[in-house]
This record gives structure tokens, sequence and C-alpha cells, in this order.
């Protein structure tokens, strides 16, 4: 399968490759490449041969700094330093063409650029898109408009705006930008590999957490960051809301509280709203919690002092609030510690919030400075950095990502914490190859920006995933590099072979397989929810361990003890909702594990009642089988007899050979010449008579068609007659012949 799949690839790389400039992007499914190239955009499909390639759009004026889907892949975003489109998508598979382009009218001011565009998935439709320019950020609902943002944040008049109001917690202004990102980075939950299993969901506050990144490699964060237009689940309300609570409630120190109430009232608000799927901000919250305050930077803990004289150029998030700062020749990863405490731009509050260094790579210089790096696709635990002299790198993460995604989910780092106190992360840096880097436009700014952004195409399936860039110092060969591999167990042979007993038909399955009455799986439906109530238990195990061994005294009780005492029955309170939460799903769980025990005794039941039936019909079929034998064995019998009988008659019917002499054997000759002879004139015979008949005819079919002609002339009457005598003649010599021949015989 792994061969095929490859074989795949090459086969239409003609069609998604390019050596000029271009930008790629590949769909959730693996085998859907976007490629722009010369002004087209076009999706080539990897498991088809009968037109592969399909046309986005045509006329593309403007080579894109970057291309990026929405979450839900319906619209593709195609963007450069003054200029942004949307394009629609179709499903994946359709040979649909059709596509809608929407232009986003920036109006940008004088020396002002667009340095990036992000998509907001958490907008209803996944429609909101959050631009980032040199002097400010904003973000327009495409739903509502593309020429009037619905947010605004400028960095200069926020600052001047949060001087005069006394509310701003840094004294300078945010200059310089380059990069911003939001705190989540959702798992492709389409691969189906192993190792993306272990990451950790998002939370709803990553979904409301925007960063913003500058060259000096300073982090500002806007926490929350609503859409116009919100659209999320009630499990994401609920969660939203519980999780606020727990921490508000966890606080100690009341100043922490009071900063927290707007948060807890905030997330009340929104788990109030009848549909979920629809929550326009300016309807559900006040004015004054509506628009969240840039704060920062936030503090970076053993951030490494040489860093302080490179330029950042990029901002990735992991999942398990992970940060990666990507610089001209470094890439640092961080820990975020989140309060999750949400700051409007009113307040007079300076974040908590703090980055905790895990790990840096610094390469080479020799390999030339970093010009982008982007997130592996498919994974998410290793990044793919390209470097100017055009070297491909991977920098992978995953063997101590996953112990500490496992850790955080147990609530046991023990294992991540033996990791970090060797020294140094087990990260592995991956010298890929050497790519083809295509001339671009270069960018008009004094920073180092990043640039040769989509420019490695990706495709997988459920095992393996390919990254293929075009060879360095070739305009048209083609490098695949295997990035990843799924770790299951399972051979190509056996997939193969899964496969194709899973194309039984429908009718076939019902009679054959026996139907499970278990919904879901209980490894991915029921153990996240059961892990994530007993993370939520420690956390309040770690809150109520805070409070006092003794907490009341009977002869003296006062107003701090009792809102003490309060405190600890709502934890304790919380606690018994969470466990009664995991009683009830393993309630529920044991209650379906039980009708399927019955089920399977039904099933078995009816098992044995059919073998009954079949044992039935095989020993009646059994014996059928052994009179047919019986009968064959007598055939046979009498076959040998019949064989013995024609081999004697044949042997009493042969003559003995008999010498010929030389006489016999001429008179046989003599024979055989004298009846090819005969053969040969009977044969000219028949040519002969066939003949005379012809001509009789032709003779008389010219004489009737001329005959008045004839009639009229006295010489053509006598010529006729003369004619007439001749053929009469004739007619009695060929018949005096014809009785000659008859009566030829030969003695």
């Amino acid at each position: 399968m792994n061969s095929f799949f490859k074989n795949s690839i090459i086969n239409h790389s003609k069609e998604f490759t390019s050596s000029e400039f271009y930008r790629t992007v590949t769909r959730k499914n693996g085998s859907e490449i976007i490629t722009v190239t010369g002004g087209k955009i076009t999706l080539t499909q990897l498991n088809t041969d009968k037109s592969p390639q399909i046309a986005i759009a045509e006329g593309l004026p403007f080579e894109p700094i970057e291309i990026l889907m929405n979450e839900c892949e319906q619209l593709l975003c195609a963007y450069d330093q003054t200029n942004c489109w949307l394009f629609s998508l179709n499903k994946e598979g359709t040979s649909i063409r059709f596509t809608v382009t929407y232009k986003v009218k920036l109006d940008l001011a004088e020396n002002e650029t667009v340095l990036q565009v992000v998509f907001n998935n958490i907008s209803k439709y996944q429609s909101e898109i959050v631009v980032l320019t040199t002097t400010e950020i904003r973000a327009y609902n495409t739903n509502l408009s593309l020429k009037s943002p619905v947010i605004r944040y400028n960095f200069k008049k926020e600052y001047e705006k949060n001087i005069s109001s006394n509310t701003y917690d840094i004294s300078d202004p945010i200059i310089d930008p380059v990069s911003i990102c939001f705190a989540s980075c959702p798992p492709n939950s389409v691969f189906e590999f192993e190792d993306a299993g272990y990451f950790s969901g998002n939370t709803p506050q990553n979904d409301l957490t925007l960063f913003l990144l500058t060259s000096d490699a300073s982090v500002y964060q806007i926490f929350p960051f609503f859409p116009y237009e919100l659209s999320a689940s009630k499990e994401w309300l609920g969660d939203l809301f519980d999780s606020t609570s727990i921490l508000f409630k966890s606080k100690s120190d009341s100043i922490e509280q009071f900063e927290m109430m707007a948060s807890v009232k905030v997330s009340a608000l929104l788990s109030k709203a009848s549909n979920p799927a629809s929550i326009e901000i300016s309807d559900a919250l006040p004015s004054i919690y509506r628009k969240g305050k840039i704060t920062g930077p936030l503090s970076m803990e053993s951030f490494p002092e040489d860093l302080y004289v490179s330029e950042a150029i990029k901002l990735l998030s992991l999942p398990n609030d992970l940060l990666i700062i990507v610089f001209n020749h470094t890439v640092v990863v961080f820990n975020r510690n989140s309060k999750a405490t949400m700051i409007f731009e009113d307040q007079k509050i300076e974040t908590r919030d703090s980055f905790l260094l895990l790990d840096s790579i610094i390469f080479n210089k020799n390999e030339g400075d970093v010009f982008t790096a982007m997130v592996h696709p498919v994974t998410r635990d290793s990044v793919f950095v390209v470097s100017s002299n055009g070297s491909l790198i991977q920098v992978d993460f995953s063997k101590w990502i996953e112990p500490l995604t496992a850790g955080l989910n147990t609530g046991d780092l023990s294992e991540f914490n033996k990791l970090c106190q060797t020294g140094n992360l087990p990260t592995e840096v991956i010298t890929l190859g050497k790519m083809h880097l295509s001339k671009e436009k270069p960018l008009t700014s004094r920073l180092t920006l990043r640039t040769h952004e989509n420019s490695i195409w990706f495709s997988w399936n459920t095992r393996d995933v390919y990254a293929m860039v075009i060879k360095a110092n070739t305009l048209d060969i083609l490098s695949m590099f295997l990035v990843s591999t799924s770790k299951a167990s399972t051979t190509e042979a056996a997939d193969f072979a899964e496969t194709q007993n899973e194309k039984i038909s429908g009718n076939e399955k019902d009679k054959k397989s026996y139907k499970s009455l278990l919904l879901g799986n209980y490894e991915k439906d029921v153990m996240p929810l059961i892990k994530g109530s007993l993370a939520k238990i420690t956390e309040i195990n770690s809150a109520m361990q805070k409070f006092p061994s003794t907490i009341l005294n009977e002869q003296n009780t006062t107003a701090s003890e009792l809102k003490t005492v309060h405190e600890l029955s709502e934890l304790a309170t919380s606690g018994q909702l969470i466990l009664f939460r995991i009683l009830s799903i393993i309630t529920d769980r044991l209650r379906l594990m039980t009708n399927e025990y019955h089920n399977q005794i039904n099933t078995y039941h009816q098992i044995m009642l059919q073998k009954e039936a079949v044992v039935g019909k095989f020993l009646r079929l059994k014996g059928v089988y052994l009179d047919s034998i019986e009968r064959q064995k007598k055939l046979n019998a009498r076959m040998v007899n019949v064989m013995s009988s024609v081999e004697k008659l044949e042997s009493t019917k042969n003559m003995t050979n008999v010498s010929i002499s030389y006489q016999e054997n001429a008179y046989f000759k003599e024979l055989a010449r004298i009846r090819d002879f005969t053969v040969k004139k009977e044969s000219e015979l028949e040519e002969v008579e066939f003949l005379l008949t012809n001509i009789k005819n032709a003779e008389k079919s010219v004489l009737t068609e001329n005959k008045e002609v004839i009639l009229k002339n006295f010489e053509s009457r006598r010529i006729l007659e003369k004619l007439k005598l001749q053929l009469e003649t004739q007619d009695k010599f060929v018949e005096y012949l014809v009785s000659l021949l008859r009566n030829f015989n030969i003695d």
C-alpha cells in the first residue's frame, strides 16, 4: 500500500509542482494539494486519475506571501503586503469547479503593509479573518462586510488612550510587530496516527487568546479576543464556565479573586446563550466586556541572553500550551503558564501569565538564515525549517511532547521531569536535504520578515506522511521525504486484506457479521471525559490542600472562618458533582455493556441453532457423498472390465502384417492413377457443360433483344437462319460429345 501511495504522488507530481514562484497547502485528507503559481490556483486530487486537477481560480494579480485555509476547509485565503483575497472551497473529493472570490478592501494607510493573516476558527462559519499590519490588528467578518473591520487595535492609539487613562501596564508602545497566532492548535482528527492520539484537546481559553510577536521577541496577548459572532457548542461554553469557576474558587488571594470576577461573569453570560452556534457578542455581553486589552510583554523565564540580539520572525503554537518563537538562527520552545484571567480594555490589571523556556535549537550560521518555519500538518509534534541556502530541516519534539501530554492528562509528570533533569530535552534535528528556492519579490520592510512560506508540498494517508520539494540545482526533480510513520503494528498486507474484507456488500454483512450495541469507542469517547474530570478533581484537591487543618473555632467563630467553610463546602460540592458525573459515565457504560452482554448471549444461541441446522445438513450431504463414492467405485470396476474386453477384441481383429509383391504394388499405383484421371476428366466435363450452357443462354438473350430489328432487315433474317442452322448443328455435336463422354468407361 505504501508503494502504491508513493507512486500515486509521483504520477501526479507534474500537476502540483512548480519550479517558479508558488505557494501550497494540503487539505486534511492528505490527498488534495492546493497550489498557487502563475496567477492560478489549482487543486490536485492524488486518489484519482480521471481529471485529477481542478482549477479553483485564475488571474490572481499578486504573488501571495502565504495561503491558508480555515479549520473547516471552506475558505482559502491568499494575501500579500497590500491585498487579501478569499476563495470558497468545495467539499473534499468533489469535481465541482464553482468558486466564489471575496476581495477584502484593506484601506491601508501610507507605509502600512500586511504582515500576516489568520482565521478565527470560533467565528460563525469560521469566516472571520484577523489581519496584522505594521501599525495595527484588525478583524473582518466577511459575512458582514469586506470593507469595514469589526474590531481594531491601533498600537499607537491604544498606547496613547491607555496612557491618558492610566490603564496601560507597559512604558513603551508596540513597535515592529512580525507575527500573530492563536493559542489553540487542534490535532488533525482525520489522520489516524497513533501518534496523534496523545494530544490533549484545546481549551476555550486557548481559542480566545491571540498572541502578538515583535521583532525583539516580545510577546503580547489579547484575552479575550472575541469574534463578532461567536459559534461554539454547549460543551465548549460549559467548559469555559466550569474551568473559570474552579479557578476562581481556587484563588486564595482576594485581589486575584477580584481580578477574575469579570471572567466569571462573562463565562456565565455566554453559557446562558440560547443558540451557542450563533452568539453576537454585542447582544450577549455588555459593552465593557466586548473588547479585550493588549497586555504584555509577557514574562519569559530563563530566556537566553544571546537571543536578545537576534530577530524574531514568526510565532507558532503547539498543543498543551506550547509556543514556538522562530528567530533568524534559532527555534525556541516555551511552555505557557496561564492564569486564565480575562482583561478588558478599561481595566487597570496587569497580566500574570508567563512563559517558561523548555528548549532552544540553534542552527549553524553556515546553513544561512532561517526563512520560515511551519508546524507538522498532521502530528503537530515537530516543525519544518527552510533556510536561505535551501536546507530543509525537521526539528522533532515528539520524544518529549508525548510524555508531557501523557503527564498532563494523568496528573503524573514524573517521566517528563526525568527528561528535564537530564539537562537537554531529546529534541532531534534532521536535515532532510536541499531544495530549489524559487525567486521571490523582496518584501519592503526594514525588518527581517519570513519568506518562502508554504514552499513544502505535503501528502499523507493513514500510515505515512511525505514532504516534497524540488531538488536543489534542478527544475523538475522531485525529492520526497518520509517525515512521519504510524506506529501501528499491522503490516501493509494485513491492512490491504482488511480493506478488501470491508468491501463485502451490505447484505453479506447483515448475514455474516454481528452488530454491537455499544455506542462509540471507550478509549476515544469515554476515557477523555473521565481523565478530564479526574484532572479537575486534582485541581480541587490541590485547592483544598491550601486550607488550614483547623478552620472553625467552636468557641469564637469569625466571619472569615465561615467564609472559608463556605468556600471549602463549594469545592467539596464541585468535587461531588464531578464524581457523580464520572459515576454516571461509568454507569451508562456498564448499562451498555450489560445490554451488549445479553446481545452476545442471544447471538450465541442463534449461532448454536444455526450450527445444529448446518451440522444436520452436513451429515445429510456426507451420506450422499459416501453413496456417490460407492457408485463411483462400482463404475470404475465395470470400466476396467470393459477396457479389458476392448483390448481382447482389438487383438483378435488385428491382422498380421503380410509382405506385398511387386506386381500388387504396381497394380495399386495404376488404380490410383486411373482414379485421378477419371476425377480430372469429370471435372473438365463439368466445366465444358457449364461453358456451353452459358453460351446458349447468352446467344438466346441476344436474339430475343434484337428480334424486331433483325426481322425488319432481310439480310439480317438470312444471317439469322444461317446462325440458327449452325447453332442446331453445334447443339447436336455437343450432345453427341456429351453422350460419348458419358458412355466412356475405363477398364
